[in-house]
């Protein structure tokens, strides 16, 4: 099975569609950073194939984006033995589903059954694809984090693996009749339960009889205590009749109905007086309270009246003395004026004078300026010359840093080589006696003493006696000859630096590095020279200098002429012409403000003095009006009338008071009201009591007349008789279940026996991986033990990094297997191999790359830089 193309769109992350195009047979690698949409997008993949579109699981409805509305849906384009296939699933809204392929065109129901027929996987469940379901291709797809987890593969995988086992074991299982009668037990079988092992078919339809006629016998049996319950109610309703009716006829409620009658009248004489006193009291009250606050007003206005006059008086004398203060500010304001206007006129001459003499001034700082600037590059040429110079010996110094570096290697390789040659040799030691005849070794005479170490042939001569040879062995030739090769390095760089010995190249290396540190400071020195000047606008450096000054003539030297001084005077009668007239200002300003403030305090005086002259004349006119209209002594007459008919109406509300206690007419017409509601209430549950005993008399009547007692019998009888068919049925199917079963599991026994085709596949990957060990697999075909060094560990033992490695080998030599067997299979691996080490890293991939000549494998990862140097088609997530 070939994944060519994946389109996605309003899939969890992805509220936009996104397309991952371009795969192909072989390796194929998805590399993208964390969160990027790559476990994602291996979820819509297994969504559109194994899950159902018009189911609305918690699982489907988690494919929405969070808080989104929408309807996810997935385009797949595979292609299995060389024919394309294009499946396309929307889920929830208008769920839908479409495959079309080299058979046409298939929708709905008929699209999912030929999609599970043609990958071989079975229908999802309720809650969603599983395990169980999804088939081999479930086993062979490994989402993020179950990569080293490699348990017993589901139901539908395992069938397919025992299927394709059995073909190559056919002879021990009984080959195609056994496989035959086992699906004849499954087909009787599946009558019976369904693959999930619920009740189907003729089981269900016994079961349903037995339920049914169980619920019969119960329905009857509630009828005969129904009718039990009916006969007994009916007795209670005529025994609560006839206390009914005797409550009804009692005489004592109309005697009690006529007295509250009475009292209630009574209550509403007396409420009625005592709210027409209540009424006359509020009057009277009224009529003392506002001839009160009348005279308080006429008192209070009065005291208004005479503090308005005093302080008109007051204002009046205020705006008369500020008319003096009013003249003298405006006086002053005038003197400050025309002073301020001849400060002024002396400070414009002396600002000319000023400027004059700064225009001198900036003439002589520039000239300054370029006799300083001809000076900085005369010093900074001299500078550039024995810069140049210096750059030179060192351009013909060969003795670098990297040289110099490279002759202490040299040299403690020669060291090394030295100690190395004679660390293994013979060592001659000469003591000779003073009468001993002259010696000599290799030439040269020997005096008292000698050491020498028999790194090559020496040869001792004793005067008159004969000649020693010391041969060295052969097994220090090794170490002489890399001696004599780390000579001919050193004397070949030595030449390449002219240099004739290790010292005189050491001599040589300082000298470059002196000539180097001045070659530094001078540079410093340039830089320093020719700095930066505003003045002139010259910018920083030699050229910039050169430049600045290549068209100007260098200026005659200056002659003291005394301007400074004329300029200082100039400069001190400016500062003296401006501070008196800023003096002058200030004060012309002081003058206007006091001015200012003296015109407005006069505005303001006046509209006092009209505002108070106006309130004295409103608070006349308004005293007047009152003393017209209802003088004191009228006024105080009214009060006092007032107050004596106040309390006259305050005694007869009393009285009035005392007469309505004990008739409360809210209590008496409530008592009267709850007697007549119960009367009518009692009359009710008469006729209501009449209704439900008829109702009652005719409920036995007909209970009573379809027999209910032989009617429960007869039911009971029946669902004795249905239970006993179910439980036979039961029986028969546990039989065929047990049956093939017996036969699967004498399948499996072979299979065990003959689990060489993975054995034989999955042991050369192991080899490569663990040397010198191989790996066994328990019956459920899940790898059991690892067999290395003669030691047999469980595989749940390992380390999770070893777990993954054999779990990701198996499941390669499950998908060679099914391939060889013309069975559809791919491997999709995410995020896997995170626990290997670098060295079994390597050797994985080196087996996945040849897998990948094989079967169509493809790589999910966040680790860009491990899968860098792999051959394989990488996808983007676009």
């Amino acid at each position: 099975m070939l994944i060519r193309d994946l389109a996605i769109d309003n899939f969890r992350k992805f509220r936009r569609p996104i397309r991952l195009a371009g795969f192909k047979a072989g390796l194929n690698l998805v590399c993208d950073q964390n969160e990027a949409g790559k476990s994602t997008a291996l979820e819509a993949l297994r969504a559109v194939l194994f899950e159902r579109h018009g189911s609305r699981s918690d699982r489907i409805r988690s494919f929405r984006p969070h808080g989104d509305d929408v309807a996810p849906s997935v385009d797949l384009t595979f292609e299995i033995r060389g024919d394309v296939w294009r499946l396309r699933k929307r889920f929830l809204q208008n769920a839908s589903v479409e495959l079309e392929g080299p058979n046409g065109r298939a929708t709905g129901d008929e699209a999912e059954e030929r999609l599970q027929a043609l990958l071989g996987f079975a229908r999802a469940g309720n809650r969603g694809a599983d395990d169980d379901s999804r088939g081999a291709l479930g086993l062979l797809w490994v989402e993020q984090g179950q990569s080293f987890v490699f348990g017993v593969p589901g139901q539908g995988a395992r069938r397919t693996l025992e299927e394709v086992l059995a073909s190559e074991v056919g002879v021990v299982t009984g080959g195609q009749r056994t496989t035959t009668v086992l699906q004849a037990i499954e087909r009787n079988l599946a009558d019976f339960h369904t693959p999930t092992g619920r009740p189907a078919r003729r089981l269900l339809e016994a079961q349903e009889r037995a339920t049914a006629a169980c619920e019969e016998a119960r329905v009857a049996q509630a009828e005969l205590e129904q009718f039990d319950t009916v006969l007994n109610r009916l007795e209670s309703k005529r025994n609560e009749q006839r206390r009914l009716v005797r409550e009804l006829e009692d005489p004592e409620q109309g005697e009690r109905l006529a007295q509250l009658e009475a009292d209630i009248d009574r209550a509403k004489a007396a409420g009625q007086a005592l709210r027409t006193a209540e009424a006359m009291l509020r009057e009277a009250t009224g009529e003392r309270v506002r001839l009160e606050a009348r005279e308080v007003s006429r008192r209070e206005l009065r005291d208004q009246l005479e503090r308005a006059e005093r302080t008109a008086a007051t204002v009046r004398q205020v705006a008369a003395d500020h008319d003096a203060v009013q003249g003298s500010a405006e006086q002053a304001e005038s003197e400050a004026a025309a002073t301020l206007e001849t400060a002024r006129v002396a400070l414009r001459m002396a600002e000319e004078d000023r400027l004059s003499a700064q225009q001198a001034r900036t003439a002589r700082m520039r000239q300054r300026a370029l006799a300083a600037a001809f000076a900085r590059l005369e010093a900074a040429e001299r500078i550039a010359a024995e810069l140049q110079a210096r750059r030179g010996e060192v351009a013909a110094i060969r003795m670098t840093l990297e040289a110099s570096a490279r002759l202490q290697e040299l040299e403690q390789t020669l060291v090394e080589a030295k100690a190395a040659a004679t660390a293994g040799a013979a060592l001659i030691k000469i003591d000779l006696l003073q009468t001993a005849p002259q010696v000599r070794l290799n030439g040269a005479l020997v005096e008292g003493s000698s050491r020498v170490f028999v790194t090559d042939t020496q040869t001792l001569v004793f005067e008159g006696i004969g000649s020693v040879t010391v041969t060295p062995p052969a097994s220090g030739a090794p170490a002489q000859a890399r001696l004599r090769a780390v000579e001919q390095d050193l004397a070949a760089f030595l030449a390449e630096v002219g240099c004739t010995d290790t010292i005189t190249a050491k001599e040589t290396a300082r000298a470059r590095v002196e000539a180097t540190q001045a070659v530094s400071v001078l540079s410093a020195r340039l830089a320093a020279s020719c700095p930066e000047d505003p003045e002139l606008g010259i910018a920083a450096g030699l050229d910039s200098l050169r430049g600045a000054l290549a068209a100007t003539d260098r200026p005659a030297q200056l002659a003291e002429d005394g301007t400074d001084r004329t300029e200082g005077d100039f400069e001190e009668a400016w500062r003296a012409a401006r501070t008196a007239e800023r003096e002058a200002e200030g004060r012309r300003q002081a003058a206007l403000e006091t001015l200012q403030e003296a015109q407005l305090a006069h505005v303001r005086l006046a509209g006092q003095v009209e505002r108070a002259v106006a309130d004295v004349s409103r608070l006349g006119d308004q005293l007047a009006t009152e003393l017209e209209a209802f003088d004191d002594i009228a006024l105080g007459a009214a009060l006092a009338a007032a107050k004596a008919t106040e309390a006259r109406a305050i005694v007869a509300r009393d009285e009035a008071r005392r007469a309505v206690e004990g008739l409360d007419e809210t209590v008496l017409v409530q008592r009267r009201d709850n007697l007549r509601k119960r009367g009518e209430r009692l009359a009710t549950d008469r006729l209501v009591l009449v209704s439900e005993i008829a109702q009652l008399e005719e409920r036995a009547k007909t209970l009573g007349g379809t027999g209910p007692t032989s009617r429960a019998a007869a039911a009971a009888e029946l669902a004795e008789a249905a239970t006993a068919a179910h439980a036979r049925l039961k029986e028969e199917a546990e039989m065929l279940a047990m049956l093939a079963e017996t036969i699967r599991e004498a399948q499996r026994e072979a299979a065990r026996r003959l689990l060489a085709p993975i054995t034989q596949r999955v042991t050369p990957f192991v080899g490569r991986l663990l040397p010198n060990a191989s790996i066994t697999f328990a019956e459920d075909l899940r790898p059991m033990q690892l067999l290395r060094a003669g030691r047999e560990e469980a595989t749940d033992d390992l380390s999770k990094g070893t777990q993954e490695q054999l779990a990701v080998l198996t499941r390669i030599a499950f998908a060679d297997l099914l391939i060889e067997n013309g069975k559809p299979a791919s491997l999709v691996l995410d995020d896997a191999l995170v626990f290997a080490d670098d060295d079994r890293f390597e050797v994985m991939l080196e087996i996945l790359t040849e897998a990948a000549q094989r079967m169509q494998i493809i790589i999910l990862s966040c680790r860009t830089s491990a899968y860098r140097g792999l051959e394989a088609n990488r996808i983007m997530l676009a």
